[in-house]
């Protein structure tokens, strides 16, 4: 008998899951409330920038690299080639690092003039750019149902209801009892609700804002990009939708997941102001749409991959704490979480539920805030 598993969830993360065990012949329901890559997820943007670079970590390195690789695999058609370039504010900063780990994995990086890369960019407060030629944009939504369709293609059997735990089932609100060799809990920000006891997850409101620009910001042509120390990312006009800028800074809690979704005016002011200081030729573009977001943050911006503690035979598993950076590694956590939920290989303890987590790496844009002069301080 193959085994059995019961993945909740049809985020990034779980539908990453549910597409890999089905592929490996495992007999899967997938359950989702919604739908996969529904507007309410932390997987409900159109796009995302995918990247090997994360500062002095090598190990999200080689993962986001191979999670690319299985991107293009699924279907090229998800990754937009742009390339990502990181404003360095910094020379010896968090871009230097990344530098350093993508040279020593042989992960195609270079200095680069911003100037050859967009149509306008201000400088003189970088001390360098460094660009990643081979990452990109991924068209993320559609990369979801993506993965989702081909788990249902492999075998998955597709369940819309709403979960909670029992021990080791799943109830589901129409009745059903649902068991398995192995059940992973991967629901985003809802991980925080039904397991808050052992969790330790912060649900913070993430906006993003989309400009209208002329013609020659469309991607590919212009890249993606990250200001790390400016804790703003953004990228050039995908698919029409506009330049995309982020504000990364941690936004605040969301109270309800049930409750409206209004983008904040407030980061709206810092994406506008940002876009005047790096890009003073869109400096005055109008605004054509937004999203907000949801984050599921752990304290040290690391994934929680772990069995649950209160089964010791290692058959609940708890798959989350994106913070922002599912989508650059899913498909290639899914591979290594198949592994460990098999036993074949020890899970990595920065994903654990113990004190073994480390918080030496910063993976997530901390930098500066706006001043008071509606520029981003130095």
């Amino acid at each position: 008998m193959p085994p059995s598993a019961v993945v909740v969830g049809a985020g990034v993360l779980g539908s990453a899951l549910a597409d890999r065990l089905a592929r490996s012949s495992w007999d899967v329901q997938h359950v989702e409330q919604y739908a996969p890559g529904h507007v309410r997820s932390g997987s409900g943007d159109e796009s995302r920038l995918i990247r090997a670079a994360h500062g002095a970590d090598a190990m999200h390195a080689r993962m986001s690299r191979r999670a690319l690789e299985l991107w293009r695999e699924l279907d090229p058609r998800l990754v937009c080639p742009s390339g990502v370039a990181w404003f360095a504010r910094r020379p010896d900063g968090w871009e230097a690092d990344a530098e350093r780990v993508l040279t020593s994995l042989g992960i195609p990086n270079e200095r680069v003039d911003p100037t050859e890369l967009f149509p306008s960019v201000r400088t003189d407060d970088l001390a360098f750019t460094l660009l990643e030629p081979e990452a990109g944009l991924l068209r993320a939504r559609d990369g979801v149902r993506a993965l989702a369709d081909r788990a249902v293609q492999a075998g998955a059997e597709r369940i819309v209801a709403v979960a909670r735990p029992d021990g080791e089932r799943v109830v589901l609100d129409d009745g059903r009892v649902l068991e398995a060799d192995h059940v992973i809990w991967a629901c985003g920000a809802w991980m925080a609700r039904l397991f808050g006891d052992v969790l330790d997850l912060r649900i913070t409101h993430q906006d993003v804002y989309y400009f209208g620009v002329p013609g020659r910001w469309a991607a590919p042509g212009v890249p993606g990009w990250v200001d790390f120390d400016g804790a703003v990312y953004g990228m050039g006009d995908l698919d029409g939708r506009g330049v995309k800028v982020g504000p990364d800074q941690e936004g605040p809690a969301i109270g309800s997941l049930d409750a409206e979704r209004r983008a904040d005016p407030t980061l709206e002011r810092t994406a506008r102001a940002y876009l005047g200081h790096r890009f003073p030729g869109i400096a005055d573009a109008p605004l054509v749409g937004s999203r907000v977001c949801q984050y599921e943050m752990t304290p040290d911006e690391h994934f929680v991959v772990a069995p649950h503690p209160a089964f010791s035979d290692g058959r609940v598993w708890l798959v989350g704490g994106g913070s922002g950076h599912a989508f650059k590694h899913g498909p290639a956590l899914a591979e290594r979480l198949e592994r460990w939920i098999l036993a074949s290989e020890a899970p990595e303890p920065a994903f654990g539920l113990g004190p073994e987590r480390h918080h030496d790496v910063q993976l997530r844009t901390g930098g500066s805030p706006l001043s008071g002069s509606g520029e981003p301080s130095g």
